[in-house]
């Protein structure tokens, strides 16, 4: 792993919020080096919206605080917004830069790594003295629900390849982003996600249940994860409503806006609830109490481009899995359902359940082990020290 540089990742997510790849590679990157965790800024609208409703103790100043050794979070100052309009943008993008410097400093980081990781976060690439820049594409993001015409998308399209032709570094988490990044990029290096393999193969489990979960019936079918657009509503009801005897238990935030019908009949079945975000270290125990773990997705074209962070998790947790036909789970075809549409998602399920073996659990557990998050940063790392070499070789004068 890389050591002994300074970092600063600008997240799309808060710290606190669901633990995405960001915080998975940061946490590790702080055990050698410093690490500087910037929080998106707040946009004008809502700090105004703030400004109405709570007054003017609002607007406080910059906040760090350090979660873990040698990581710092840091949130902008909120009388610092973001605003799209000139002269007031120029002012709150120079305070910003200025109080992230002034942060920098305090903490004795200087050339840092920046980590930029959506297009919409690099206005301080070329501002912070920078010794190397980074774009971690996750996502095709001009494929996202709410990208919805052309015209939006070829935008988006355009700001991501502006971004990235301003960085030395690429990284993907996925074959089909490494394809059509590489268009744009000459240095682009696919580093999926992986599995905090430690905790979630081998959190203690005494068969005890989760309380909100201990009523449950069995068999209980799980979905761990972002209830989002990516999810296709339609499976899963088609499963409830066939199989009255079994729970379907979903975990995690709802942000739904484009399945509202489809949530509500969900929300309706008697056999199908919903839980809530829970927070990372329990989630394993959700995991574990779960007889099959599920990835329905939507097949389209922003899942055609994702590594699924629950994938690995699901793997280490060692419970049968049954996913739709998206290229994520399809390498993992040998020890994973694949299904194409709702009956047979439904067959799969059925066939799932006579699995859940201590033998398939060490199946999957193996794959899993190949697939950490340590064995990541170790790819990840040497790309940048490669890159380093390569720059500074470019930047040193020659012999004479």
């Amino acid at each position: 792993m890389i050591s002994g540089h300074s970092i600063v990742c600008f997240s799309a997510n808060r710290w606190q919020g669901m633990w995405r790849n960001r915080q998975q590679i940061m946490s590790r990157l702080a055990r050698q080096n410093k690490v500087l965790f910037v929080e998106p800024a707040g946009y004008f609208r809502d700090t105004l919206a703030s400004v109405r409703s709570q007054g003017c103790g609002v607007l406080r100043p910059a906040q760090l605080e350090s979660p873990l050794p040698n990581l710092w979070v840091y949130r902008h100052p909120p009388m610092a917004p973001i605003s799209g309009r000139p002269p007031l943008s120029l002012l709150t993008f120079a305070w910003r830069r200025h109080q992230l410097r002034q942060t920098l400093r305090h903490l004795g980081m200087s050339h840092p790594i920046l980590w930029v990781f959506q297009y919409h976060l690099g206005e301080m690439i070329g501002q912070l003295d920078e010794q190397l820049i980074i774009y971690h594409a996750v996502d095709e993001y001009s494929a996202y629900a709410d990208i919805n015409t052309p015209e939006r998308r070829q935008r988006v399209q355009r700001l991501e390849a502006e971004v990235i032709s301003r960085v030395d570094l690429v990284l993907v988490t996925s074959p089909a982003l490494h394809a059509s990044k590489s268009k744009v990029h000459s240095h682009v290096v696919l580093a999926p996600n992986g599995v905090d393999y430690d905790l979630f193969a081998n959190a203690g489990f005494n068969g005890q249940r989760p309380p909100d979960l201990a009523q449950l019936p069995s068999p209980i079918i799980g979905y761990i994860g972002a209830i989002n657009e990516k999810l296709d509503l339609e499976l899963l009801i088609y499963s409830a409503r066939r199989h009255p005897e079994w729970s379907f238990a979903l975990v995690g935030p709802v942000l739904v806006s484009h399945q509202l019908p489809q949530l509500h009949t969900l929300n309706q079945l008697p056999n199908v609830h919903f839980f809530g975000q829970r927070p990372y270290h329990e989630l394993p125990q959700y995991m574990r109490s779960c007889d099959i773990c599920t990835i329905p997705y939507q097949r389209n074209e922003w899942t055609r481009n994702i590594s699924s962070l629950k994938l690995y998790e699901y793997l280490a947790n060692g419970a049968p899995i049954v996913s739709t036909d998206i290229p994520a789970a399809r390498e993992f075809a040998d020890v994973v359902h694949i299904v194409s549409d709702a009956p047979t998602f439904d067959t799969a399920l059925s066939r799932a359940l006579t699995e859940a073996t201590p033998a398939h659990r060490q199946k999957l557990r193996a794959v899993a082990r190949q697939h950490t998050w340590e064995q990541r940063l170790e790819d990840i790392s040497q790309a940048i020290d490669l890159r380093l070499a390569s720059k500074n070789k470019t930047s040193s004068p020659k012999n004479a």
